[in-house]
C-alpha cells in the first residue's frame, strides 16, 4: 500500500472506532487479508443478556433490519433442531465507485451459545465463507467474539479493492453488533415487562 491509501484506511478506521459511531464496548476489531481471505476479527462487549442475544442472532428473518447491507434473509430449510440453511441477499459498495449483489447461502449450524456459518459455494458468490459467532454471559452482559472469513467470487480491484473492501468489512461489523446490541436490549425490556 502507498502512503496515502494507508492514510485513508487509517483514517476510516479512526472515524469507525470514535466513540460518537458505536454504543458497544469492542475490545478488538481486526480487518485484513490471510491469503486470498478477507478476515474479520471481533470482541464486544454487550450491553444486553445472552438470551436476548442469541434470540436476535437466530431471528434470521429479521437479519436485513440488523445490518442495512441484507436486502433479503431467509430459511430456506431446516435440518434436524440445530441446523439451518439460510439464503441472503446483500448489496455492498466499495465507496461510490463499485456496488455489487451478492447472494449467499449458508448451513448454520446452532449450537449453545454459538453459530456456525458455511458458505455452501456452488449456491453462493463466494469462493470460501465461514462465519463463527460466540457469546456467553459474564458480570456485564454478554461477550461476543465473532470471526468471518470470506473470499469474493467477483472481481476486486486490485490497487484500491482491498483497502476499500476492509474498510466496508469493519464499518459493517461495528453497524451489525450495534444493532443486535439494541435489539437485544429491547427484547430484554419487552421480556421484563410481560
Amino acid at each position: 500500500m502507498v502512503w496515502w491509501q494507508e492514510a485513508l484506511v487509517g483514517a476510516v478506521a479512526a472515524l469507525a472506532l470514535s466513540p460518537t459511531a458505536r454504543a458497544l464496548d469492542v475490545e478488538r476489531l481486526e480487518v485484513g487479508m490471510q491469503g486470498d481471505r478477507y478476515v474479520v476479527e471481533f470482541v464486544a462487549q454487550l450491553d444486553a443478556p445472552a438470551d436476548a442475544v442469541h434470540a436476535v442472532l437466530t431471528d434470521y428473518d429479521a437479519y436485513p433490519t440488523l445490518d442495512p447491507r441484507i436486502k433479503e434473509s431467509r430459511v430456506l430449510s431446516r435440518e434436524g433442531d440445530h441446523s439451518v440453511h439460510l439464503y441472503t441477499r446483500m448489496r455492498g459498495c466499495l465507496g461510490a465507485l463499485l456496488c455489487r449483489t451478492m447472494q449467499r447461502v449458508e448451513l448454520i449450524e446452532e449450537r449453545p451459545d454459538e453459530l456456525l456459518a458455511t458458505a455452501i459455494l456452488d449456491q453462493s458468490d463466494v469462493e470460501f465463507g465461514v462465519t463463527r459467532s460466540q457469546w456467553q454471559t459474564n458480570e456485564h452482559g454478554t461477550q461476543l467474539v465473532y470471526r468471518m472469513e470470506i473470499m469474493p467470487k467477483f472481481w476486486i480491484p486490485p490497487l484500491f479493492g482491498p483497502p476499500m473492501m476492509i474498510s466496508t468489512l469493519r464499518s459493517g461489523t461495528l453497524e451489525l453488533f450495534t444493532n443486535v446490541e439494541k435489539a437485544a436490549k429491547e427484547r430484554a425490556v419487552s421480556s421484563a415487562s410481560r
